[in-house]
This record gives structure tokens, sequence and C-alpha cells, in this order.
């Protein structure tokens, strides 16, 4: 026996290394697939979120807006102050632009 697997007692140690690799590669595996679970959800705001600006944007022009399909679109206004709401039907998002 080597000396200082003696000494420092690791000679005990067989196959350590590989139960704890066994053990945080399924931990490992669900924060990727959650995290690329995650990434269409994000799109689909940001795409909400565009497509809210892009609406107030010719409704800002003065030209007539039709909601998209799969969007719902309401507009609020209060004085000289019109806010276009858009919300898609099946997440319940709500996106905001005065």
């Amino acid at each position: 026996m080597v000396w200082w697997l003696e000494r420092l007692g690791f000679s005990s140690d067989k196959g350590a290394v590989t139960a704890e690799f066994m053990l945080v590669t399924p931990a490992m595996i669900l924060a990727v697939a959650t995290l690329l679970g995650l990434f269409p959800l994000a799109l689909s705001a940001i795409k909400l979120e565009v497509e809210a600006m892009q609406l107030a944007r010719m409704h800002g022009y003065g030209l007539d807006i039709a909601a998209p399909d799969g969007f719902e679109l309401e507009i609020a206004s209060n004085g000289r102050l019109e806010c276009v709401v858009v919300e898609k039907k099946y997440f319940r998002w709500r996106v905001s632009i005065a």
C-alpha cells in the first residue's frame, strides 16, 4: 500500500466519485430541462410586448387597429391619454402601453 493513501484515508473511498456524480447528474438534467422549458414562455412574453408596442404606435398614428389572432385588444382613454391593452387569450398576460 502506498503510504499517502493510508495516511489520508482515501483507500476506503473507492467509487465515491462515481456515486456523487450519479447523485448530481439528475439534478443537473432537471435544471437544464427547466431552463429550456422556460425559454418559450419568455419568447411568448416578448412577442406580446412587441405586438402591443406596434399596435400602440399604429393607434397613435390614427390608424384603425384590430386584435391579431390569439390576442384580445382593449383601448382605454382618459382625456388625452389613451392606453392600448393587449392580452393573450390563453396565458392571461396583459401588456399596457400608453
